[in-house]
């Protein structure tokens, strides 16, 4: 058997993909494997939209600058080494391998876990990566939360360099509360004493909210409110708080992105001003624009060509993702139509998704995914029968017939989405492009 596949067999075959928050589990199990992550210089970053390419900007802006640099995103779209990355390469199988072993063997012998219970999933995927990323000597981590960020497992970090908060709207409501506001206290929850934290929300009131739980914390607030981003031509300028970078280009389409860059090049700038000296760097505006350069985010509007068709992967799957990929959409693609490959998670705002993208006024294909957590294609086509969202409606069993459907229903200058779900964005580059 392949050992990476064991090996993921045993880390997924902790709890699954349940969701099991507290920290007690991931605050043992790393005391015992003597707290690698207080010895990180980190950047941690949480929010409900763009908090993936966020990191993934900051990452490869503080790599062009020569620095050593770690990267923890989830969730993987192949393989799973895509979620732990150090010094430009994927986590090796065999580091993996012994580093399951690792933990494996001190939830064993540690009799705090019959009482605690094992770590899930994502608490062990998150003791790896801090145990990989202090083994390779890192200069700095850029760790992304994977839900909420209060009780996340990512939030054992003590003393960050910088908290980063991208957005709030509403997603996994049934978790983190059925309101802006208690989703934005969850994201908040990151936030630690006398630190810096840089938060990227638009909306006032709800900046205001983070802006209050920083400094009652006694920690500086920076707001991408107070910088602007904005295009010249073809190219972007950055007017932040003390730097000004001039023809940027940015190597994504989507016009979302450059919201996430307000927020990357904020966050940069604050971390030069206050630790320049510790993590040894000299901002260089020639580095920061390559850095951009090199910024790849698979399935956040991906255009790809697939026998002469354009196809748009994007994963988004709340509301706000599908309102944003939409004006993306109309800005880049004016005179064309769209034949979408949908599906969704069941904990999911299925209803408003579905009903945002009706105004694309096209065709739809529903894709079985496999997983238990996907909703069925029959009800996505039962709701959106019974409100007339879309011209025409088509069933699939997976991503390979979608596809095939929507090829042979499209004309020439329709473009294809693939959108709902970064699982079935997953499917797609396992199963169409690989």
């Amino acid at each position: 058997m392949n050992k990476q596949v064991s090996t993921l067999d045993a880390i997924y075959g902790l709890t699954g993909f349940s969701m099991n928050f507290g920290l007690e589990r991931i605050k043992t199990l790393m005391k015992y494997a003597g707290n690698p992550q207080d010895k990180l210089k980190t950047i941690h970053i949480a929010g409900t939209n763009g908090k993936g390419s966020v990191s993934r900007f900051i990452y490869s802006i503080l790599e062009e600058h020569g620095l050593n640099v770690g990267l923890y995103t989830s969730p993987h779209l192949i393989t799973f080494s895509e979620r732990i990355i150090a010094s430009g390469e994927k986590i090796a199988n065999n580091d993996l391998e012994r580093l399951n072993i690792f933990f494996n063997r001190i939830i064993s012998e540690k009799d705090d876990f019959k009482k605690l219970g094992p770590p899930s999933f994502f608490e062990l995927t998150t003791a790896i990566c801090f145990q990989y990323f202090y083994e390779k000597n890192v200069d700095i981590a850029v760790i992304e939360a994977g839900l909420g960020g209060r009780l996340d497992a990512t939030n054992i970090i003590n003393r960050p360099l910088l908290s980063v908060i991208t957005n709030i709207s509403m997603d996994h409501k049934d978790i983190l509360g059925n309101s802006l506001k208690k989703i934005a206290l969850e994201k908040a929850g990151i936030i630690k004493k006398n630190s810096l934290v840089v938060c990227g929300e638009k909306k006032r009131g709800i900046s205001n909210l983070i802006k209050d739980c920083a400094l009652s914390l006694n920690t500086a607030y920076f707001s991408s409110n107070d910088v602007r981003i904005f295009k010249k031509g073809y190219l972007y300028n950055y007017r932040g708080l003390n730097a000004e970078i001039k023809n940027i280009k940015m190597p994504n389409l989507a016009s979302y992105q450059k919201y996430n860059l307000k927020l990357s090049l904020l966050s940069i700038e604050v971390l030069y001003e206050y630790f320049k000296k510790s993590i040894k760097i000299e901002l260089n505006y020639n580095s920061i624009i390559k850095g951009i350069l090199k910024f790849k985010n698979e399935g956040r509007f991906e255009v790809i060509k697939y026998k002469n068709n354009v196809i748009v992967l994007d994963g988004a799957h709340n509301p706000d993702g599908i309102k944003n990929l939409i004006i993306s959409l109309r800005k880049n693609f004016k005179k064309n139509n769209f034949i979408i490959i949908f599906a969704v998670m069941k904990d999911k705002d299925y209803k408003t998704i579905l009903r945002r993208l009706s105004v694309l006024e096209g065709k739809i294909i529903f894709a079985g995914l496999k997983s238990d957590r996907a909703l069925s294609g029959s009800e996505l086509e039962e709701f959106s029968s019974r409100n007339h969202y879309f011209k025409k409606i088509f069933l699939a069993e997976d991503i390979k017939e979608a596809l095939n459907i929507a090829v042979n229903n499209k004309k020439e200058d329709d473009i294809i989405i693939v959108c709902g779900s970064l699982y079935l964005i997953g499917e797609f580059k396992k199963n169409i492009i690989n």
